[in-house]
C-alpha cells in the first residue's frame, strides 16, 4: 500500500507532462518486465510456468487491462473521489467469496470493521461534493467486478507459481494485448515534454510492480481477504504521500476519515489476531 500510494502522483506528473494514457500504461507493463525478469533469475523462481496455465493467465491479464481501462473512462464522467470509493468496495467482494466457497472466514466485529473502513475512507475521500453520472456509476461498477475477479483468481495462481513469477507473466502478456489493440486501434501516442514526464513514468512503473509483487506475497502468507483489508491503507498513505510531497494539508473532515480508517482497520487486525490464537 505504501509503495502503490505512489503510483497516482507518478502517473499524475507523466500526464501533465504530455504523455499519453496508452504511453503510460504499456511503459508500466515494460518496466515491469524489465525489472521482474532479472528478480524472478536472481531469485531463482521459474520464468516460464506450465502450459495449462497460460490460459487462465492470458485471461487475467485482459481482466486486468479492461480493469484499467474501465476506470480511467470512468473518471470522464464522475470524479475521481466517486470512482475510488466504488473500486474500494473490492474487498467486500473478496470476503464473500473466499466465506462462501469456505477458504476463509471472518467473524461478525470483521465484517463491522471492513464497513467502518470504508466509512472512513469515505469521509477522508469524498470530502467535496461529488460528480454523478449513471453511466460513470455503471462503468466504475463494472471495473470494481474486474478487480474483484483480478485480485481473487490471481491470488489464486499466486498460490502454485509464486508473486513474482506471475507478475511477470501478467506484464508479459498485457503488453502483448496492448500491442495488438495499438496495432487495430488508432491511439495517441505521445512522449514526455520534460524531463519530470520520464520520471513520473519511471516512478509510475516502478511502484506499481513493487506494490503488486509485495502484495501477492503478503496475501500467501495472511489470506486474500485480510491483504484486500490492509490495501485499504492506500488512501492513507497518499494522504501522507501528498502532505509531503505537494504540500497539501487535510481539512478537518479529511483528518476525521483518516483516524475512522486507522480505528476500524486496527479492530479488523486485532479481532483478526485473538481468531487465529
Amino acid at each position: 500500500s505504501f509503495f502503490f500510494a505512489f503510483v497516482p502522483t507518478s502517473a499524475k506528473i507523466a500526464l501533465d507532462s504530455g504523455v499519453s494514457l496508452m504511453v503510460l500504461l504499456i511503459s508500466r507493463c515494460l518496466i515491469g518486465l524489465v525489472i521482474l525478469a532479472p528478480l524472478t533469475y536472481s531469485l531463482r523462481e521459474p520464468i516460464f510456468v506450465d502450459r495449462s496455465k497460460v490460459p487462465i493467465l492470458i485471461i487475467v491479464s485482459i481482466i486486468s487491462v479492461c480493469l484499467i481501462a474501465s476506470t480511467y473512462h470512468a473518471i470522464g464522467y464522475i470524479s475521481i473521489a466517486l470512482v475510488l470509493m466504488i473500486i474500494y468496495l473490492f474487498p467486500i467482494g473478496v470476503a464473500l467469496i473466499t466465506t462462501i466457497k469456505g477458504e476463509e472466514h471472518l467473524s461478525r466485529t470483521q465484517w463491522l470493521s471492513i464497513i467502518g473502513v470504508l466509512l472512513g475512507l469515505g469521509i477522508l475521500i469524498l470530502d467535496k461534493p461529488s460528480e454523478t453520472s449513471f453511466y460513470g456509476v455503471f462503468i466504475s461498477a463494472v471495473g470494481l467486478l474486474l478487480f474483484i475477479a483480478f485480485i481473487y483468481y490471481t491470488g489464486k495462481l499466486v498460490d502454485e507459481i509464486g508473486s513474482v513469477t506471475i507478475n511477470l507473466q501478467l506484464s508479459f502478456f498485457s503488453v502483448i494485448l496492448l500491442i495488438i489493440y495499438i496495432v487495430f486501434v488508432p491511439v495517441e501516442l505521445t512522449l514526455p515534454s520534460n524531463n519530470y514526464g520520464w520520471l513520473g513514468i519511471l516512478g509510475n512503473g516502478m511502484f506499481y510492480v513493487l506494490s503488486y509483487v509485495l502484495f501477492f506475497i503478503g496475501s500467501k502468507a495472511i489470506g486474500i481477504t485480510t491483504a484486500s483489508v490492509l490495501a485499504l491503507t492506500e488512501p492513507l498513505f497518499a494522504t501522507i504521500v501528498a502532505l509531503f510531497i505537494l504540500n497539501q494539508y487535510l481539512s478537518l473532515q479529511e483528518f476525521s476519515g483518516f483516524i475512522v480508517t486507522l480505528c476500524f482497520l486496527s479492530l479488523f487486525l486485532i479481532f483478526g489476531y485473538k481468531r487465529d490464537g
